[in-house]
């Protein structure tokens, strides 16, 4: 039976941000970092609600760089 498309890993839901957005918003920021700076750090970066609520939804924890920010982001339901 086929997979149905949204959950192909392939597609992300329309309500996702792309991690072009995430990587966007997060311009700027110095690591290592947590969680809750980078919230902030997006917000005054003029991040929409979808890539915020991404950010806020990640673990509370320190991140190195934007690619392990992208890669948590990217396994958040």
């Amino acid at each position: 039976m086929a997979q149905h498309p949204a959950r192909s890993q392939n597609h992300r839901h329309p309500d996702e941000p792309r991690m072009e957005e995430i990587e966007r918003a997060l311009e700027g920021a110095e690591f290592p970092t947590t969680r809750d700076k980078l919230v902030e750090l997006a917000q005054r970066n003029g991040a929409d609600g979808e890539v915020l609520a991404v950010l806020k939804r990640m673990g509370d924890r320190s991140f190195d760089s934007v690619s392990s920010v992208v890669r948590e982001a990217s396994n958040v339901e």
